[in-house]
């Protein structure tokens, strides 16, 4: 059992499937590993699919049917009933970047028009990651070990949530060797240090 999850808002969302593709795999890698979490989305699908059900017929557009064709060629959208990959084997399909003193960097998703980005990254018990804020939503998933920052401690499979209001430095805990989470992005990094703001155009973070 998990001690920290995503918000009633994050989790309703994610149902209705308006979360950049990003953040939504943030999501379902903690639902994998939270049943009461996977429990909510899933009645926040069915609670969707009941209110459309209710709602009165609309006309529809014109162009609809060329609209709804044109999108079959589009990235599939996220059923939260999806088996994900959850394990760090599973997700780690790329390379690892150095950012810094014990903290290591591996993107999977890039940057795209909805502004967002995914990465791993893995940070050694003790590293500290650099003082910063964000322009925009963060979510991460801990697969490994943990972390603490002003807004508490996380553990392997907990979630951690924060705005424009949050400004935080992460530091990785002693527990179960180093810090490994998924982490989703959008807008970009305040950076507070140099090495923040060294690093920060290099890796479009």
């Amino acid at each position: 059992m998990t001690g920290n999850h995503p918000s009633d808002a994050t989790l309703l969302a994610y149902a209705a499937g308006s979360l950049p593709l990003a953040h939504a795999m943030v999501v379902r890698t903690h639902l994998a590993l939270c049943p009461d979490c996977r429990e909510a989305a899933r009645l926040g699908v069915s609670l969707g699919g009941a209110l459309l059900e209710d709602a009165p017929p609309a006309d529809l557009a014109g162009d609809a049917l060329e609209r709804t064709l044109a999108r079959l060629d589009e990235q599939e959208p996220l059923a939260p009933a999806q088996r994900v990959p959850s394990t760090i084997e599973e997700l780690a399909t790329g390379r690892w970047i150095w950012l810094g003193p014990g903290i290591r960097l591996m993107p999977l998703i890039r940057r795209g028009a909805d502004g967002a980005r995914l990465d791993l990254i893995r940070v050694k018990p003790g590293a500290c990651l650099p003082g910063h804020g964000h322009t925009g939503m963060e979510l991460a998933c801990v697969l490994k070990g943990a972390f603490q920052d002003e807004t508490g401690e996380y553990r392997a499979g907990d979630f951690a949530e924060g705005d424009e209001a949050l400004d935080h430095c992460p530091v990785a805990l002693p527990v179960d060797g180093e810090c490994v989470c998924l982490i989703s992005t959008s807008g970009r990094l305040r950076a507070h240090s140099w090495l923040a703001r060294l690093i920060q155009p290099i890796f479009d973070v």
